[in-house]
């Protein structure tokens, strides 16, 4: 019974590291897509793409933690600029 729970927990823990793996570059697209129509001058926009491009490179590597947290800071500067 230990042994099919321990089992279960492996595979929902791995189906979930797959899921949020697979938001890396659907941030990115983002990103990519709203960063030219964005009013931010060229060192803002060079900023973001710099931690953009730094989220890719860790999700390359495995490191979707730090990735998100990389991306998630290059979107909330394009979402603060664009309330301005």
């Amino acid at each position: 019974m230990l042994k099919r729970t321990l089992m279960l927990a492996a595979v929902a823990a791995t189906l979930s590291m797959q899921a949020f793996a697979g938001h890396c570059p659907m941030d990115a697209k983002a990103i990519d897509n709203a960063l030219p129509r964005s009013n931010l001058n060229e060192m803002e926009k060079a900023e973001i793409q710099a931690l953009r491009d730094e989220g890719m490179r860790l999700h390359e590597n495995g490191d979707h933690r730090m990735s998100e947290k990389k991306m998630a800071t290059a979107m909330r500067k394009l979402l603060d600029s664009s309330l301005e």
